[in-house]
């Protein structure tokens, strides 16, 4: 039988979630199950059984696996990854050190700098130079090569990371080092900064450059255990070996596992990458462009802003104080999410978040040992989950536990009852997660009332509402799937590769002729790259920019351009004013413009699942899609609450139809979720399966 399901797997903090999708019956069926902390592929291969258990699937059915992961991320947070070490010219052993000049905190006189991910003593240096033009100033002295690998060894390194200056213009001195190490150290990761990221600005690419050595070790162990444990006919799914296995990277396209191996530092931060792009995707079938996004987990809430359906990309991104240079959704991550744990701060105010209970213990109502209150058990104190609902279809939760942890911890302390606390709780999340939208729509020129709000995760389309109203923003459309949905985004994402080349000359310096050449090289390598994929020609699409400054900024901006367009070199100054106008709010016409750089990515678009359309209803929904009545507590303050319990129709998701009209205060339960109506909101379930809400003013 010919393979006909797609399956994916995203496995986050607190939950896995997976997704199954029959190319014949055009039918999804998902699971969530608890991250497994101490081995993540288990829970991987758990949820994926189950979800294709539900679709009467064996691995001999799948034709497809996607994988979003925090792997890397956790490893760079817990500074767990390999044993690392560093080469560089000689003068430069300290440069990961230095840095930059910016801090992230100015005036406080207690701040402890994180430590460097390679320590001091494994700082070494070689002698040779390479000029800006990429003419050869000093030879490479081989001998101090040789001599850092032979202390590298007797150090028993893992890894290593090479950075040289000016290696984008002429990279002969880092290839030929890394050739040497590697004929000495033939077990060890070695990765050359110009293979990871070849632009200028060396802090960044070497930092860039050292992550990418500190990660793979541990993202070759994990991927090593997930591809094994997927091919396992006995115990893992039994998964043909020549079935394609692709990983999720930070600016939301998919990369192979072995591009994984090799580069594990495009899968840093992408973990809500696959969301963002779900989002997008079913946005579209909405036929709402604009919209933000806001994915709260167990851990974190993650948001990102969409225009025109295509999200926002950032070449600048960090983590845990470590700059990455890498294409990344622009995601604006805090720390506020269903397992974020409420507390008391020494002011007697009430916080919730950043820590969080995680998957172990996870919040009380889970009955695993926790005693902290979270974001979830209030939400469960407050009637949005059941009692007696299987969360994940799982799970059932402990009301008396988290009534008693709240009243405890928060209420009693702060002289309220335990459903003033819990609702207190809760408006302190929305606070956070309100404050983290204006980041990435207000500080950048844009009215979130112009935009969507496209709740997703766990906990999303619960706090969908009151954060929109809070923001004034009209609508809210809560996708499919929408616990699941980062697993969604893997099986709808297109194989991505990117290439950039360093060229800082005046803008009247350069001819058409040159620049064209220039792209011509990149697009190139792309089209290699595609052609390695096994990507068709018809199904690829290559997206060119020129990184671009007024002369004397430290910045650029990147102008997206179609050299097959007539005359797009002579427009191509009055896009940059353009670009540079929206961003910051002004621009000058009589500066002169420099160029800082070509930028070409390859995206080989792959067959999109074509999602179910939902049956044709009336405005009332069926009576088996009323499953009964709940009373939920709505906080003071919102449109006609008073702080007390209201009746809320409960609504099954799966019994609705397109068409349907439901008037908050409602409640529609799936697996992956729960949607919370306000009184005064409106829902009305679209034909694609998304469910917008008007938000009551």
């Amino acid at each position: 039988m010919t393979p006909h399901i797609r399956v994916a797997s995203d496995v986050g903090g607190t939950f896995t979630d997976s997704i199954a999708y029959d190319e014949k019956t055009r039918t999804i069926t998902v699971s969530k199950v608890s991250t497994t902390p101490v081995n993540r592929a288990l829970g991987t291969l758990e949820g994926l059984r189950k979800a294709l258990s539900l679709q009467g699937g064996t691995g001999a059915d799948v034709a497809y696996v996607g994988h979003g992961m925090t792997t890397a991320t956790n490893a760079v947070i817990q500074r767990n990854g390999a044993k690392t070490a560093f080469l560089t010219n000689h003068g430069f052993r300290d440069i990961l050190e230095i840095g930059r000049q910016n801090r992230p905190t100015l005036f406080d006189l207690t701040k402890v700098k994180p430590e460097p991910l390679v320590p001091r003593e494994l700082c070494f240096t070689a002698r040779g130079r390479i000029l800006p033009t990429g003419e050869e100033l000093q030879p490479l002295d081989e001998s101090d090569v040789r001599k850092a690998g032979e202390a590298m060894k007797a150090a028993g390194v893992e890894a290593v990371a090479i950075l040289f200056l000016h290696s984008y213009a002429n990279a002969a001195h880092e290839l030929r080092a890394r050739d040497i190490l590697a004929d000495m150290l033939p077990d060890v990761a070695i990765s050359a900064s110009v293979e990871v990221n070849a632009e200028f600005r060396e802090y960044e690419r070497g930092s860039t450059a050292v992550l990418n050595a500190y990660l793979r070790p541990v993202m070759n162990r994990y991927l090593s255990s997930l591809s094994g444990m997927l091919q396992d006919e006995k115990e893992g799914l039994g998964l043909a070996a020549d079935r394609p296995v692709m990983v999720m990277d930070a600016a939301g396209g998919l990369m192979s596992l072995e591009g994984a191996r090799l580069k594990p530092v495009h899968t840093v931060l992408s973990g809500p990458a696959g969301g963002v792009v779900a989002s997008a995707h079913v946005a579209k079938l909405a036929g709402i462009p604009d919209i933000i996004t806001m994915d709260i987990g167990g851990t974190s809430t993650d948001i990102s802003l969409i225009r025109g359906g295509r999200p926002e990309i950032t070449r600048s991104a960090s983590l845990e104080t470590v700059p990455i240079r890498l294409p990344v959704i622009d995601i604006n991550a805090i720390g506020a999410g269903g397992g974020s744990i409420a507390w008391i701060d020494d002011g007697g105010a009430l916080r919730a978040g950043p820590m969080s209970a995680e998957a172990v213990p996870g919040p009380i109502c889970y009955r695993r040992g926790a005693t902290l209150p979270t974001v979830t058990d209030a939400n469960l104190v407050l009637g949005r989950f059941s009692p007696q609902s299987r969360l994940g279809g799982t799970m059932t939760l402990d009301l008396d536990g988290a009534l008693k942890a709240i009243d405890t911890v928060i209420a009693k302390p702060l002289g309220l009852d335990v459903y003033e606390a819990a609702a207190g709780i809760l408006r302190v999340a929305h606070a956070n997660i309100v404050r983290g939208i204006r980041v990435v729509s207000v500080e950048r020129g844009y009215d979130p009332r112009d935009f969507a709000l496209v709740p997703f995760g766990g906990a999303g389309p619960m706090h969908g509402s009151p954060v929109a109203r809070e923001l004034k923003m009209p609508r809210v459309m809560v996708p499919p799937t929408p616990g699941i949905l980062c697993a969604l985004g893997q099986l709808i994402s297109d194989l991505r590769h990117d290439f950039v080349e360093t060229h800082v000359i005046a803008y009247e310096a350069m001819t058409e002729t040159e620049a064209s050449a220039r792209i011509r090289r990149l697009t190139d390598r792309a089209d290699a790259h595609l052609d390695h994929d096994g990507v068709a020609r018809e199904n690829r699409e290559m997206e060119v920019r020129i990184d671009m400054r007024y002369r004397g900024q430290s910045f650029e901006l990147p102008v997206t351009v179609d050299p097959m367009t007539p005359g797009w070199w002579v427009m191509l100054p009055d896009r940059f004013h353009a670009a540079h106008r929206a961003r910051f709010g002004h621009a000058d016409q009589s500066a002169a413009l420099e160029i800082a750089g070509f930028g070409v990515t390859g995206i080989g678009r792959i067959e999109t699942p074509v999602l179910p359309e939902l049956e044709r209803g009336g405005p009332v929904p069926s009576e088996d899609a009323r499953i009964g009545d709940r009373q939920v507590y709505y906080e003071p303050g919102d449109t006609g609450a008073n702080g007390a319990f209201q009746t809320a129709a409960v609504y099954a998701r799966d019994m609705l139809k397109a068409g349907n009209v439901i008037a908050g205060p409602a409640i529609i339960e799936e697996v992956s979720s729960t949607t919370v109506l306000y009184p005064g909101d409106r829902l009305t379930v679209h034909a694609s399966g998304s469910l917008i809400v008007e938000v009551a003013a």
